[in-house]
């Protein structure tokens, strides 16, 4: 966490050390699609993304800072619920990773991803349900594999290939079950367990990198907290989740 905050600190005096024809970083954009899946309901639609990595910071044992962001619109569906259309799905993952001294194709780091549903926004559902929204903040211990192209050729043309992990150290999710009914309270659940995975192949042409990935998340039950809804006492958990997400991301440098 000190590393965190200490690149935080140090990245606007960073920016100002490059010189005028060196790139900060690379920005690219995604189009993609996702499915969000709990035992009694799914979120599913498309996606688009938009990405930023740094150069390697060379005061930082080349640290480097990647971003993103991704919006869409999902559909809403429960067996006991109904559905919902249109509904905004907002994620942002930030990371930091350093090179490993060992291996030279392994990069590790630290990583603060949020995820937010907004479900209150097309309430009611189908069968006259309200919606509320949905927002979690999850601090992940991030791994990275990459490799040359040349060693991936069986894929076609490939540039590179990076295969990416994670396992999730602590996570937050908040219910705003108050926006249904005034006698419900919001409950903050704890999420403990958790792991992703990601792959991503880059393809060099003439207009910029594509990049197809595929990423699976998942996430064990939270904790039990005490609440209440419609005014009777009740016990609360955010169950167990998965998240399925697939695209194309396209790379230029600026």
């Amino acid at each position: 966490m000190s590393r965190w905050i200490y690149l935080v600190l140090l990245s606007p005096l960073l920016a100002i050390g490059q010189t005028a024809s060196e790139p900060l970083g690379i920005w690219s954009y995604s189009l993609g699609a996702q499915r969000y899946a709990e035992p009694a309901m799914q979120l599913v639609g498309p996606e688009i993304g938009l990405h930023w990595r740094s150069r390697p910071f060379m005061g930082l044992r080349q640290a480097q800072l990647e971003v993103d962001a991704l919006v869409g619109l999902q559909k809403y569906s429960s067996d006991t619920t109904g559905t919902m259309k249109n509904v905004p799905n907002i994620e942002t993952r930030w990371r930091v990773l350093w090179p490993s001294n060992i291996w030279t194709n392994i990069s590790y780091g630290l990583a603060l991803h949020t995820h937010s549903n907004y479900l209150s926004l097309n309430s009611p559902s189908t069968t006259g349900h309200g919606g509320y929204e949905r927002h979690s903040t999850q601090f992940w211990l991030p791994v990275r594999f990459s490799d040359s192209g040349e060693n991936w050729s069986a894929f076609g043309p490939v540039k590179s290939l990076q295969m990416d992990a994670g396992v999730l150290l602590l996570g937050q999710h908040i219910s705003k079950l108050s926006q249904v009914n005034v006698s419900n309270n919001d409950i903050n659940n704890r999420q403990h367990t958790g792991v992703y995975i990601q792959s991503k192949l880059e393809y060099s042409t003439a207009s910029g990198i594509y990049s197809p990935y595929i990423r699976w998340t998942w996430i064990d039950d939270s904790d039990k907290v005490n609440g209440y809804s419609s005014g009777r006492p009740g016990v609360f958990y955010e169950p167990i989740n998965r998240r399925l997400q697939i695209g194309v991301e396209w790379k230029y440098w600026r």
